[in-house]
């Protein structure tokens, strides 16, 4: 393994060499470049491990999706369906506010309707009340008479409701992706479909199924049984806009069921199907729906779906999910982009104000493993997008609590050096309530314990993390400028749709002199150059690396090393090939 430092930040790359034999196999079997093979196998991938075939890395067929009976309790969730629908009982949905738990909520609700279910009464969840079931929903279902309820997205955490749901003849189904409170202490529900469940019984091959995705394999099973497997399918829509947006890995331990997911979605849209308010949505956002992309979705438009449940009302979203009308949906959409326009404002507020906290000394970057902020009647809506802001800035994790009058509310990020939902575990006994996973959770707590959980928790992290040294990524393979190509380019698009779990490649090309230097856009926030190297020039791109364009004029003709993923610039028709640069490096 080689390092290499970002000349301009604290970043440090890391290059694992190839195993040559490695290589050569992944040629072999993949038909690819050696480029390629060596960047695939300085991932680990094509070696064994994870259980991985290598033939894998290039598929996204959907036989990699698997059944929905490798739920061990689905056949009782179906089962308990089937009966709903005979007696012609009313349903009741509960949903998460977020974009995952909101397209599962509109999957089941579009989806049960198609097969006859006439009555379903739908609660989506808001942030005033908190993630999970509630007394006001335990109330009103069992005072209206409903005979089953099924969650979407949550759930797990709520053995209490589901314990007094079922003792009052609710039958509960879960469909849910988070880890319980407690490891063991499980909802008394009529049956439970959740991923995140590891002990052997409740096992299912993808740890990573976001929420949507259980709700989706919940469906399958009705239809299958039903025989109507092949109309599941044509919600796949949802399913990849609730996987991309909730942040689950597209890869992981040899399951590459969420890739095939969300590239099954993508190609849905592209044919001009899918749900009409997304594909609206898309298109108002400046974006085609037959060449969209993974990025696109999870950094351009679950954004403004999410803003819903930020600083305005979910069901707005949950609404334009299930529309057929295309001026509803016209107008759902513009109330989401003035949803996305508040919530903008609201964030760089708060950004600010997080900022002069920091300034004044209630947390020291420079000494802290952790930054733990509070302030008044923070939007809880925000704190944790600007809890994400601190991180990338400051590569710590990051907890910001918004203090009411007895009890407060909280929501961190964190790093991948510091599992932030089983540090919380540790100070359970301090909190109300508290959920998440290992690089983003949130609580509820006691004013009154708010300094015992700051101490412990900055104790904690300072063990923890005694030996951080800065953010560290990785280098997939170093090119020659001879191997930086168009063939090359496709053969990495061979690998998409990129995002957790299975990342973009990012190549190092060492011993660039650059020239044509200038930052470009609104303010100058990205970069524009051009690169020489063994005898040949490509024209690169920076986004958001604008700032250093007077420390790369400074350089002169000092060579550098580029950080960088192969992108392609269309412009009048013209479609060449671009480094999209992340960084420079001393090589």
């Amino acid at each position: 393994m080689e390092e290499f430092r970002s000349r301009f930040t604290s970043r440090r790359w890391r290059l694992r060499w190839p195993d040559p034999s490695a290589v050569a196999q992944l040629m072999r079997q993949l038909g690819c470049s050696p480029a390629l093979a060596r960047a695939l196998s300085g991932r680990g991938q094509g070696q064994g491990q994870g259980g991985f075939h290598p033939e894998d890395l290039l598929r996204t067929d959907r036989g990699l999706i698997n059944p929905p009976w490798a739920f061990p309790e689905m056949d009782t969730a179906v089962e308990r369906l089937l009966q709903a629908k005979e007696r012609g009982e009313r349903l009741f949905l509960h949903g998460d506010f977020d974009v995952d738990g909101l397209c599962g909520t509109a999957l089941l609700y579009l989806g049960l309707r198609r097969v006859g279910f006439k009555e379903i009464k739908v609660e989506v969840e808001d942030r005033e009340r908190g993630h999970g079931l509630n007394p006001e929903v335990v109330e009103r279902v069992c005072r209206e008479g409903f005979r089953l309820l099924i969650t979407i997205d949550c759930g797990i955490s709520d053995p209490d409701y589901v314990a007094q749901l079922q003792s009052a003849g609710v039958d509960v189904i879960i469909t849910d992706h988070h880890q319980p409170l407690r490891l063991r202490e499980l909802p008394p529900a009529k049956a439970i479909l959740n991923s995140g469940l590891g002990f052997e019984d409740r096992a299912y091959p993808n740890k990573g199924l976001a929420g949507v995705g259980a709700a989706f394999q919940l469906l399958r099973g009705l239809y299958e049984r039903l025989g109507l497997e092949q109309d599941a399918e044509e919600f796949l829509d949802l399913v990849m806009l609730g996987t991309v947006a909730d942040l689950v890995p597209l890869v992981t331990d040899g399951q590459a069921e969420n890739k095939a997911l969300v590239a099954q979605g993508l190609q849905l849209l592209k044919e001009g199907r899918g749900r009409l308010g997304l594909r609206t949505l898309i298109s108002k956002v400046g974006l085609d729906p037959g060449r969209l992309t993974a990025g696109e979705v999870g950094y351009i438009v679950a954004p403004k779906l999410n803003a819903a449940n930020r600083v305005g009302d979910p069901r707005v979203a949950f609404l334009l999910l299930i529309t057929e009308d295309k001026a509803r949906a016209d107008y759902l959409s513009e109330i989401l982009l003035d949803y996305n326009r508040d919530r903008q404002v609201a964030q760089d507020d708060l950004l600010f104000q997080a900022e002069e906290l920091i300034r004044a000394g209630a947390a020291d970057p420079k000494k802290d493993k952790i930054i733990i902020l509070e302030g008044e009647y923070w939007n809880p809506g925000i704190i944790g997008l600007v809890a994400s802001d601190l991180v990338e800035r400051y590569y710590l994790p990051v907890i910001l609590i918004s203090r009411g009058e007895r009890e407060s509310r909280a929501s961190g990020r964190s790093i991948p050096e510091f599992d932030l939902f089983a540090s919380l575990e540790r100070f359970s006994h301090l909190l109300i309530r508290h959920g998440g996973h290992p690089l983003a959770a949130g609580f509820t707590i006691s004013n009154g314990n708010i300094p015992a959980l700051k101490e412990g928790l900055s104790a904690y992290a300072a063990e923890r993390l005694a030996d951080l040294d800065g953010p560290t990524s990785w280098i997939d393979a170093v090119l020659e400028p001879e191997e930086i190509s168009f063939q090359l380019y496709e053969e990495v698009q061979r690998l998409s749709p990129f995002g957790m779990g299975n990342p973009e490649p990012r190549f190092l090309l060492p011993h660039v002199r650059l020239e044509a230097i200038e930052p470009v856009g609104s303010g100058g926030d990205h970069l524009k150059c051009r690169a020489r190297a063994g005898g040949r020039e490509f024209s690169c791109i920076g986004f958001g690396l604008g700032r250093y364009a007077p420390r790369l004029w400074e350089m002169g003709e000092a060579e550098v090393g580029l950080i960088f993923k192969l992108g392609r610039d269309e412009w009048l028709g013209e479609v060449n090939l671009q480094l999209e640069l992340e960084d420079f490096v001393w090589v």
